[in-house]
């Protein structure tokens, strides 16, 4: 499992039919925390499970962890002891304005929900400090998920929601953002605005939900129609929250020359600082590319100036490795890379990888 520690990330594309990650709305963003989901364990120092009963089903830690290709899966299934058991994690760390996303899929199988979402201690106060906010609810099965905004609870409550469409299938990646700050929200959906709300706001802090929910009626329908369907599975790529800061150090990468399917050896991606310089001496152990094609790494890892690098492909892919259309791979360097610069930070222009010479 890749710790979430302070250090550095860049994506660059190269071949899937999935969205990039898409770079907040505006500039002056800092990446602060996130989690790519490597490794073989989900990282229980991060998150929580709210173990025990929830509406019809149970919440259980065994349903929630990695499955060793850089995704977190959350999985819903028939137990032996005749109970619905399904993932349902947060963060154990607190969340402000800023903005955050999730690249996940969606799922196809009925009778259940995967959220991805906000709550807290002062979620639901009289006073509408606080605030559920949903990034993405998926009780249908059709080409829409559902943005919502709960304050206050029984008489005090107070609702705001939207039912976004998506484009492409229920199988492909999509990213899910929301840039909460001080005047509303505004909900994204594979880096286009779906809705904004500026007569609710916020200001407590929330923890991160990714969850599976399930009842015997209701918007997502009856779990029990599905037992022949079950287990059933949830996959999340990654979840990533920026927090403003009009001086953080700002990256972008771009190929030396074109990187062609087949022909990556040797080739150089080329990453440019500004508002801040690369340390006098790299540590090369400190990088790594994922979701590379096949048989394809990062080879070296060469400091230019102050606010250059390059980094340099070693190996080839073979024709079967990728697919028509772009990947997203993503480069990361822990912290100390930056001199004086603890923030994570992340650009998400990526480098196309073109299928012919």
């Amino acid at each position: 499992m890749q710790k979430v520690i302070p250090g550095l990330v860049i994506s660059v594309v190269f071949g899937v039919t999935a969205p990039l990650a898409a770079e907040p709305p505006g500039e002056g963003w800092e990446l602060v925390f996130h989690d790519e989901f490597n490794g073989k364990q989900l990282n229980w120092n991060v998150w929580t499970c709210e173990q025990g009963t929830r509406r019809n089903a149970y919440n259980d830690p065994d349903d929630s962890y990695l499955d060793g290709q850089g995704h977190l899966i959350l999985r819903v299934r028939k137990a032996a002891d005749g109970k619905y058991h399904l993932g349902f994690i947060r963060t154990q760390q607190e969340f402000q304005w800023g903005y955050y996303e999730a690249r996940a899929n969606l799922d196809t199988v009925p009778g259940y929900w995967s959220a991805f979402w906000l709550w807290g201690k002062h979620s639901y106060d009289a006073d509408y400090k606080g605030a559920e906010v949903d990034f993405l609810e998926d009780p249908r099965r059709d080409d829409t998920i559902d943005h919502n905004i709960h304050q206050g609870e029984g008489s005090t409550h107070l609702h705001e929601g939207h039912v976004a469409k998506f484009k492409g299938s229920r199988q492909d990646w999509h990213l899910w953002g929301c840039n909460w700050h001080d005047q509303g929200f505004d909900f994204f959906v594979d880096g286009e605005q779906t809705w904004t709300t500026h007569t609710m706001k916020a200001s407590r802090p929330n923890w991160i939900y990714l969850t599976q929910e399930a009842k015997f009626e209701g918007w997502a329908g009856d779990i029990r129609q599905s037992d022949s369907l079950l287990p059933a599975y949830w996959t999340v790529d990654y979840v990533r929250y920026y927090r403003k800061n009009p001086q953080a150090p700002v990256i972008t990468v771009a190929p030396a020359q074109p990187i062609t399917a087949g022909q990556e050896d040797g080739k150089v991606i080329r990453v440019t600082l500004k508002n801040g310089r690369f340390t006098n001496s790299l540590h090369p152990g400190s990088w790594s590319l994922e979701n590379l094609p096949s048989l394809v790494s990062l080879g070296a890892v060469q400091r230019i100036d102050d606010t250059h690098l390059e980094l340099t492909l070693n190996g080839n892919s073979r024709p079967g490795d990728w697919k028509t259309g772009l990947a997203d791979v993503t480069v990361i360097a822990e912290a100390g890379e930056v001199a004086s610069s603890p923030a994570l930070l992340i650009a998400s222009h990526g480098v196309t990888l073109q299928a012919k010479p």
